[in-house]
């Protein structure tokens, strides 16, 4: 539910305009919210002019006033950085320090999600990371096993002899492995938390295998708090990048059909 201040509002009814469930009705020619359904997207505080618009569910909320030098990105730089981003598969094994996933996280928080539900979930693998990527690979071994899929049970077998061997995580130090009630919010968290590790340096990868073994295993998906109304989404290992790539690689352009 939101607070209007009706002193400070002007009645320039931005906010009516703009609310998509209709929760703010006219009094005396001010806003003021109605019982209609609120779904406390934020809107409204977001386009008032005075900032007569409050969230109380939202008390740290105090944004600075949108100025293009804060806000805006040139679109040329932001596309190239996109192009540039790559899937990083050697990691230095240097830690992502907290400050930086708390960052991370703030940009997994600014995705959008369905009827602003903002449900996403972030399970931080830290401390218990090998612990819990032997599992995982046992686990995949498991599931390769009953497929036949011999390549992966031999990752297995060469990770047990020689951890450098790493065909998993390849020497990342933390994953996060994200949960949504719908799992496109998930996976729209995911990906701002993927460019905004690009951005700061820091590399990132999907890793599919880590999510299959998730869903095989009962106790790793108790660990991870995986529920019938809570799905995993997706998995990202994190840590320092120990390559570095010189050029974009190739991509197909855009399969597309106007109507």
């Amino acid at each position: 539910m939101i607070e209007i201040d009706t002193e400070r509002c002007t009645g320039c009814m931005q906010c009516v305009q703009l609310c998509v469930t209709q929760a703010i009705d006219v009094v005396g020619g001010r806003a003021a919210p109605s019982a209609r359904g609120c779904i406390s997207c934020g809107h409204c505080a977001a386009i008032c002019p005075v900032g007569a618009v409050k969230l109380p569910q939202y008390p740290q909320w105090d944004p600075e006033p949108y100025t293009s030098q804060r806000y805006d990105v040139d679109p040329d730089q932001l596309l190239r950085m996109m192009q540039f981003r790559r899937s990083i598969r050697r990691f230095t094994g240097e830690k992502v320090s907290r400050r930086q996933i708390d960052k991370l996280l703030q940009a997994g928080c600014a995705a959008p999600t369905g009827s602003n539900r903002q449900q996403v979930r972030y399970v931080v693998l830290d401390e218990q990371l090998p612990q819990i990527e032997e599992r995982i690979f046992a686990s995949l071994a498991r599931y390769a096993a009953r497929r036949g899929i011999e390549g992966m049970q031999r990752r297995y077998e060469d990770f047990l002899q020689d951890r450098q061997k790493d065909t998993l995580f390849y020497g990342g130090s933390q994953m996060i492995a994200v949960l949504a009630p719908q799992v496109v919010d998930g996976c729209l968290a995911a990906a701002n938390i993927e460019l905004m590790a690009h951005a700061m340096g820091l590399g990132a990868l999907y890793c599919g295998f880590a999510q299959c073994a998730i869903a095989e295993d009962a106790a790793l998906r108790a660990f991870f708090g995986v529920t019938d109304d809570l799905q995993l989404a997706t998995c990202l290992v994190l840590g320092h990048p120990a390559v570095h790539y010189r050029r974009p690689a190739p991509k197909k352009p855009a399969e597309v059909v106007w109507r």
